[in-house]
């Protein structure tokens, strides 16, 4: 497939799931009470944790729905440029390629886990603490797996103008900072790895379009 079909596919998806992004963010926030699915994504005490999820039921799966189609959204846009600027790097861009696949799955694995527990809690008011530490796990594999998946990106993607400069270090950094703090809670500053979280990927992906379409121009 030539180059330019590649990128427009790749820019297509990535302003899809910019759009898609914000919207999971507006619902989780509009949601009475939030709904956002990183309060599900840790352990804590089987009953409040089934109680919290009892409460968010309906603005929750909302922002699941949003979510199952934002996977599709950022597998295209990542796998595609990928495919685009294989011959930067050949060996990253399958790394890259594989990688957004095997997060697409533990994205997917982890909202349905999410969706059953969601069914669980809502019909018998309680979840095992075995549950709740397995939906924990599958979300932190999908974050760390997520982060190494954008660094070999960043070796795939086009460095020569300052803009293609910042996505690549900002793809580097974003994530494999984010990712540690929000998952680990290192010096309680598991907050700010989840603002972090959402600002990298937000900022990444008006970078990565804005670098796609002055490509587009050159091809």
């Amino acid at each position: 497939m030539a180059q330019r079909r590649l990128l427009d596919i790749s820019l297509a998806a990535t302003l899809t799931a910019l759009v898609l992004l914000v919207a999971a963010v507006m619902a989780a926030a509009t949601a009475s009470p939030p709904a956002s699915q990183e309060l599900f994504e840790t352990i804590s005490a089987p009953a409040d944790y089934a109680a919290r999820l009892v409460a968010t039921d309906a603005g929750l799966r909302v922002v699941l729905f949003i979510d199952g189609l934002f996977m599709l959204a950022y597998t295209t846009a990542i796998g595609f440029a990928a495919l685009a600027f294989r011959d930067n790097n050949r060996p990253a861009a399958w790394l890259a390629g594989c990688g957004i696949v095997v997060v697409m799955i533990l994205d997917a694995l982890e909202n349905t886990t999410m969706a059953g527990s969601l069914d669980i809690a809502g019909l018998t008011g309680a979840l095992t603490l075995e549950r709740i530490a397995t939906q924990a796990s599958i979300s932190a594999m999908k974050w760390q797996i997520a982060a190494a998946t954008l660094v070999a990106t960043s070796f795939v993607l086009p460095s020569a103008t300052l803009l293609e400069k910042l996505l690549v270090w900002g793809v580097r950094l974003g994530l494999p900072v984010a990712v540690p703090l929000f998952v680990y809670d290192p010096f309680g500053l598991r907050a700010v790895g989840g603002i972090l979280l959402l600002v990298s990927m937000a900022g990444g992906f008006v970078l990565l379009a804005i670098v796609l379409r002055g490509r587009m121009r050159q091809a």
